[in-house]
């Protein structure tokens, strides 16, 4: 995995990835998307949907810093070890977050979300599972 993809390339896609995903749950929350799209179509109303949304929207969040704390861009300093650890382990839990998820929507009750979704879901944890991997050894192993 780590001859087929570059760090810094998986990194940034999933950077790309989590904006974008990111601007779709803005638009959950506007009420644009309908709910029945969202989280497994398993919503009963807008307040669940509002509700979903915001916990998305925070997630992202955090997930964009882990990719930014592995990137070397956030948080290194005086415990810059420990920070370096946190963030690969943060990735792999994104990994298999990701893996997860995309089980979940190929059992998701809205078709459209198994279909849009769950092929986005299987590259971010590709790339997910890239960044944990971290940068190849300087000596090319």
């Amino acid at each position: 995995m780590r001859r087929l993809i570059s760090f810094r390339t998986a990194a940034v896609t999933l950077l790309v990835l989590f904006a974008l995903a990111f601007l779709f749950q803005i638009t959950v929350l506007a009420g644009l998307i309908p709910t029945e799209m969202v989280w497994g179509g398993r919503l009963a109303n807008a307040q669940e949907r509002t509700v979903g949304a915001l916990v998305s929207l925070t997630i992202l969040l955090l997930m964009i810093g882990v990719v930014l704390l592995r990137m070397g861009r956030l948080g290194f300093g005086a415990n810059g070890e420990l920070w370096r650890r946190v963030g690969q382990t943060s990735m792999w839990v994104i990994a298999v977050l990701f893996a997860l998820n995309t089980l979940g929507n190929l059992l998701a009750m809205d078709l459209r979300e198994t279909l849009i979704f769950t092929p986005v879901t299987l590259v971010a944890a590709l790339l997910a599972w890239r960044v944990a991997l971290g940068e190849l050894p300087a000596s090319g192993e």
